[in-house]
């Protein structure tokens, strides 16, 4: 019975001191940092580092048309491009698909609107 004791009693003693190992920051410790090692050895041979550097900009490139994609479709924006104040030195102007602006026609009616805004 005693023997039978004393081994239960050294299983459990072993069990409480895995347990207290496996649940310690000081345990994972070592072993986090040789996997971190093991990896950066893996990358610095199998791994080129022009390839390092371009994924996470194609990556983001195409992420960032699909984001515009993602927002026209939502939205239902069409591709009509306005002219821009900044647009290259020596670039034509860009086809506004028939906008014409009558600026006479339109400072009529603003002077319209600020002659109804000063009766108001």
């Amino acid at each position: 019975m005693t023997e039978k004791q004393t081994l239960k009693e050294s299983l459990l003693e072993t069990l409480l001191i895995t347990k207290a190992c496996l649940t310690s920051f000081w345990f994972w410790l070592p072993a986090l940092f040789a996997g971190y090692m093991f990896l950066q050895l893996w990358m610095m041979f199998y791994i080129h580092p022009f390839t390092l550097a371009v994924l996470p900009i194609a990556l983001t490139i195409y992420l960032a048309i699909e984001e515009d994609r993602r927002t026209r479709a939502q939205y239902g924006l069409d591709s009509v491009r306005q002219v821009s104040a900044s647009d290259p030195l020596g670039a034509r102007p860009r086809d506004l698909g028939g906008f014409r602006w009558n600026v006479e026609k339109t400072v009529g009616e603003y002077k319209q609107l600020l002659k109804r805004k000063k009766a108001e």
